[in-house]
């Protein structure tokens, strides 16, 4: 009897365990990789580029509002360390609230979550799905 139910704990707990360790990958490359544990409510992001804007360029293309060329250091955490960004009427921007392109300013510290295909030239160029304008207060943004 007590092997039998020694037996069952060790597979119950097993079991719970690979249950735990279950990732389910969602990822496009070079978008932005998300990684649940689990169920949905629990996710690690990783930014497609962080760092500063360098460079802003309006567009006349309609659904593109515009283009910003960022540059951060390689160990920050995005999955590259420079990009040439578009942003589209579909891209989310956010400062302390929602925000618009014009809002972009050079030298900003911004993290960029990438929407569709990276096209892989160096610096890689991608359409922004969010961009996230960080305040300056933070200590992040001193790499100018």
């Amino acid at each position: 009897m007590k092997k039998l139910l020694f037996i069952l704990l060790i597979l119950s707990f097993g079991i719970s365990i690979a249950g735990c360790e279950k990732e389910n990958k969602k990822e496009t490359p070079g978008t932005g990789s998300v990684t649940s544990a689990g169920d949905d409510n629990c996710q690690v992001v990783k930014y497609g580029v962080a760092g500063n804007i360098k460079e802003i360029k309006e567009s006349e293309n309609d659904d593109k509002l515009g283009f910003i060329y960022v540059e951060g250091s390689s160990d920050n955490g995005a999955e590259y360390d420079k990009a040439n960004v578009a942003i589209t009427k579909d891209t989310t921007i956010y400062a302390d609230e929602k925000a618009a392109f014009e809002d972009l300013v050079v030298g900003q510290y911004v993290q960029i979550f990438f929407e569709g295909p990276v096209m892989e030239s160096y610096p890689v160029q991608a359409t922004a799905k969010q961009v996230n304008i960080v305040p300056e207060n933070t200590g992040e943004n001193n790499e100018e």
